[in-house]
């Protein structure tokens, strides 16, 4: 590349630097790039150029451009642009040069700002052949013999090298001796042929394809349920769409239940159903003594079982298979407890009966059904699905009733009236005993569906192996709001979603004998019930007089917890003066004078959530927060 000036205009330092760049852009192509980019910038501005000669400031501003278009690209190492950005470097410093002799020199140089010249042609092709999104690939490269006591960190060295190509992570397979082994896995938008180039002692490959899966397993997922509810769509149009969407997902992410068991095992309930195939190994012992069945319980699917032999166990989950995201036909009833539903292939079908086709047996009333099925009569309601008072209903009256299988045992449900509907189970953080799924209509409301069959509290606890939802890009800062009066900080990290507020379904659920209040609301398919809401602070809203207008979710450490904000702002740090990061809210407030005056008396403190204290708060607002 050209050196030499005559000392009027000193472009020694840039032709430097521009030369250090295009060395390092094949090393570390990121990087050279950005060096690359600052050392044009930094060419003298004040160079006396024929004016009337704009094929410089075009040309410099095309290198520019395509220096520009790599990076939103991700910075993909190129040998024909890396060869076409040394010749156009050198064209630039030979005519920039070359202008302080005059213009006869410039017009000898001119040629070299020819755009047929094959770097114009490379330079100015760039912006039409590149897209600004990046295109990774995934790699996978081997390390094989590295000796874990003469070279302790090489494994480290090769995690910094490749950290400057994408994101890398390491995963050791073997310790042979002296000698690790593993697997680098690499997501970069660089060549195999780079990659192989500067690691030749890396084993490369790419698994490209199988990304690729896991993309349409993501999209099937995401575009399910939005799907299911634009009611906007053509009716004929809408539902080819859900059933090209179901198949895939069938393929993609169902197997049938049965290919859980051996074919000898003929204990095994509903082989042909369809349920969410495991990315883990299901490791459970299969008894002859046992039945197994597929059962959803708060929108996750498990293996559940029962002794043959009957003692009145409870119903137990042995293994948890995943989420289940299509959507199904639902019974959907009105009782005196309120309005149900239950899925139709769950249902064994709905009588109509009177008195004399029931019979008492031991403390339960019991319904005969198709030949020697016996249903125990539903008389009582784990919860209230509305704010009506329940009224119990007497055999005499019992006119028509649903017959559900829950857990293997039939249950006659008695009911007024009935309509089919279609719903898509949302997926409950934690599972309780007393709700078996809330599923959402194509209008997003949701729709309660009992257990009616003991479980065995325990085995709930399978429902948090269930995988995480996607990830949320990183947040800075922090949230400012006031709940009920009090002013909240909260770690911008910590907040999954600021929605517009959203008032909470509510229900009345029996705990021993205890009614309660639960709250719930729904988002993205995802049901939260840890809310603060206007009945669970009544008496702190009311001394506030404010009046919500955020729904604030926070997610952390597998916990959810949703805040109604009566204000929101941003900030990128905390405030200066007194913060309390210990917060304790009685488990009942209402009617707690000293315990709203305590609230009260600390207004003028900033309370602060962080990752440090999430957990605390959780547990100081929802003190038996637990599983079951």
């Amino acid at each position: 590349m050209v050196r030499l000036d005559n000392g009027l205009i000193d472009l020694s330092l840039s032709v430097s630097q521009v030369e250090i760049a295009l060395r390092d852009y094949a090393y570390s192509p990121q990087f050279g790039l950005e060096k690359l980019r600052l050392a044009l910038l930094s060419m003298p501005k004040n160079m006396d150029l024929n004016t009337s000669n704009n094929a410089y400031h075009d040309r410099f501003s095309s290198f520019l451009d395509a220096v520009d278009e790599l990076l939103a690209s991700g910075s993909p190492y190129s040998e024909c642009y890396h060869t076409a950005f040394f010749s156009a470097a050198d064209a630039l410093f030979q005519v920039a040069i070359g202008s302080q002799f005059g213009s006869d020199r410039t017009l000898q140089l001119d040629h070299l700002l020819s755009l047929e010249r094959s770097c114009w042609v490379a330079i100015l092709s760039l912006p039409d052949e590149k897209a600004h999104s990046p295109m990774y690939v995934d790699y996978e490269a081997r390390l094989v013999e590295i000796s874990a006591s003469t070279d302790p960190i090489s494994v480290d060295v090769y995690l910094e090298a490749l950290s400057s190509s994408g994101r890398v992570s390491f995963q050791l397979d073997a310790i042979k001796g002296a000698y690790l082994e593993g697997r680098f896995l690499l997501t970069s938008v660089q060549s195999l042929s780079w990659l192989q180039a500067r690691f030749p002692l890396l084993q490369w490959q790419q698994v490209s394809d199988n990304n690729e899966k896991e993309s349409l397993k993501e999209l099937c997922k995401l575009n399910f349920l939005p799907l299911f509810q634009n009611m906007s769509l053509k009716r004929d149009y809408r539902y080819r769409l859900l059933g090209l969407f179901e198949g895939r997902l069938k393929t993609l992410l169902y197997q049938m239940f049965g290919s859980l068991f051996s074919a000898d095992l003929s204990n095994v309930e509903q082989r042909d159903r369809f349920v969410p195939e495991s990315q883990n190994v299901i490791s459970f012992e299969r008894d002859a003594d046992v039945a197994y069945f597929p059962v959803r319980h708060g929108g996750l699917v498990y293996v559940g079982s029962e002794s043959i032999r009957g003692g009145g166990q409870k119903l137990s989950y042995q293994a948890c298979l995943g989420h289940d995201f299509l959507s199904y036909f639902l019974y959907e009833i009105d009782t005196s407890f309120g309005r149900f539903v239950f899925d139709q292939a769950e249902c064994l079908g709905f009588y109509v009966v009177s008195e004399k086709d029931l019979f008492v047996l031991g403390d339960d009333i019991w319904l005969g059904v198709e030949g020697a099925v016996k249903a125990q009569v539903v008389l009582d309601m784990p919860f209230l699905s509305s704010n009506d008072t329940a009224y119990c209903i007497f055999p005499r009256y019992i006119e028509q009733v649903l017959v559900v299988k829950q857990g293997g045992l039939y249950f006659a449900v008695p009911y007024f009236t009935l309509d089919e509907i279609e719903g898509i189970c949302s997926q409950m953080q934690a599972p309780h005993s007393w709700v078996k799924n809330i599923w959402l209509n194509p209008h997003n409301i949701p729709l309660l569906e009992p257990c009616l069959v003991s479980v065995d509290g325990s085995s709930l606890e399978y429902g948090w192996r269930e995988e995480n939802k996607p990830t949320h890009p990183s947040k800075n800062g922090y949230y400012f709001g006031r709940v009920c009066g009090r002013m909240f900080c909260i770690k911008a990290e910590l907040v999954s979603a600021l929605l517009p507020y959203q008032s909470p379904f509510s229900l009345t659920f029996f705990d021993g004998g205890e009614q309660k209040l639960a709250s719930f609301i729904i988002h993205d398919g995802y049901c939260f019930d840890k809310v603060v809401s206007k009945i669970f602070l009544d008496g702190l809203l009311i001394m506030s007089h404010e009046v919500p207008v955020f729904s604030v979710i926070l997610e952390c450490m597998g916990e959810s917890v949703v805040l109604p904000f009566t204000t929101c702002d941003w900030r990128a740090s905390l405030p200066s003066g007194e913060c309390v990061r210990e917060f304790s809210l009685p488990p009942k407030l209402i009617g707690g004078g000293d315990e709203v005056s305590l609230y009260s008396s600390m207004q003028d403190d900033i309370i602060v959530i962080d990752k440090k204290n999430y957990l605390s708060f959780v547990a100081g607002v929802w003190p038996s927060s637990s599983l079951a």
